[in-house]
């Protein structure tokens, strides 16, 4: 709830320094050689400011509109979670959550359509704040956790998910608005946080050498092996969903959209012959809207069939090891070096995917996620 009440009293904060609620201007007094002084009223009266000249320059028109019926965000959760101790100190856990946002943020930008002809005859850019969207998100998971024994701990998570909405963004408005201000809900779809599938774990193994333990407990190489330590940590998951648009940088800018004009779908399936670096998905799968007589006379008002985040974009497969050592040099003395590989295996990871239909490499990756990395560190503690 705090937060909801701290997100609407940004919205009024704003909307109380926007006109036609208040006009902000900094006037300064000054003489008649424009030195400013507070002696202003008795030297030079006539520069100086009073209720009637207050202000010098005239209203400006405002860019930011919030529904007179605004509503407070809310979210509704629940979950359940099944836990069984199994032997070898394994503990399983099966669980459900889920959560309804209701409420929710959603900007559009009204123009004239030819439904609506009427609609912001000035074709003011602003943008127009509503609490009308929803989120429903759903979420099963297996967790399998093995506590430290003989040295060895491990942990397992799977999760399967789903998250639909059509809101702009998660918690926010973040610039995002709706392509057809006179259709929300043909803004429903994949969120934009939607992650399929993901598998986590994390592990640590204490090598079994030196005092107390298993082998070479004693001698130089005891010494030198003692305090041994693997550890690391692994996610495989589905990527975050894109969503393709067609609109030229001019064209969004002046009718509010941010780049969400979406094109149509041609019958053609988005995931053939895809997933490789040149076609990540179908771009025949696409096609932008063909031009008529309202897009010539409404161009804000001509928009594609494509849902939102149809597109599952790259997945994720990342490994990071550890390898350390601690050694004891007495009382409460230690000196720990570790040595950190990010992407140990140094697996290729897509990242961005061009969505503009109107671009030469529609439909291909283009960047990829950082590579292999090392870090080393050491600890004197005391």
């Amino acid at each position: 709830i705090n937060y909801t009440v701290g997100q609407y009293a940004s919205f009024a904060t704003r909307l109380a320094h926007e006109p036609p609620f208040a006009n902000e201007q900094t006037n300064q007094e000054a003489d008649a050689a424009g030195t400013p002084t507070s002696a202003c009223e008795r030297t030079v009266p006539a520069t100086c400011l009073t209720l009637a000249s207050g202000f010098a320059a005239a209203n400006t028109i405002g860019n930011y509109a919030l529904d007179p019926h605004y509503q407070l965000p809310y979210v509704e959760a629940w979950n359940l979670d099944v836990q069984k101790r199994l032997p070898w100190a394994i503990v399983l856990n099966v669980g459900y959550n889920g959560s309804k946002g209701n409420h929710l943020d959603i900007t559009s930008a009204p123009r004239a359509t030819p439904s609506s002809p009427g609609t912001n005859p000035g074709n003011v850019i602003f943008t127009y704040d509503q609490a009308a969207a929803f989120s429903k998100f759903t979420a099963g998971t297996v967790r399998v956790n093995k506590g430290l024994t003989h040295g060895v701990s491990l942990g397992a998570n799977y999760q399967y998910s789903h998250l639909i909405d059509n809101a702009g963004s998660e918690g926010g408005t973040a610039g995002v608005s709706v392509q057809n201000w006179q259709n929300l809900n043909g803004e429903e779809g994949n969120g934009s946080l939607d992650v399929r599938h993901q598998v986590s774990g994390t592990y640590d193994y204490e090598l079994p050498f030196g005092k107390d333990k298993l082998l070479l407990t004693t001698g130089t190489a005891a010494h030198i092996l003692e305090g041994l330590s693997v550890s690391g940590s692994f996610t495989f998951a589905t990527g975050l969903p894109l969503t393709p648009s067609y609109s030229a940088a001019v064209l969004s800018v002046a009718c509010g959209t941010a780049g969400t004009f979406r094109p149509n779908l041609t019958g053609v399936s988005i995931n053939q012959g895809s997933r490789s670096i040149r076609q990540w998905f179908n771009p025949a799968a696409f096609a932008e809207p063909a031009a008529t007589a309202a897009s010539a006379q409404y161009p804000c008002g001509v928009f594609g069939n494509a849902p939102r985040n149809p597109i599952t974009g790259p997945g994720k497969v990342q490994n990071n090891m550890s390898l350390s050592k601690t050694a004891s040099l007495g009382d409460t003395r230690s000196l720990e070096v570790r040595a950190t590989i990010n992407n140990v295996f140094n697996t290729v990871q897509y990242a961005g995917v061009d969505t503009n239909v109107a671009s030469p490499t529609f439909g291909q990756v283009t960047s990829l996620a950082a590579t292999r990395s090392f870090q080393f560190t050491a600890r004197f503690r005391f």
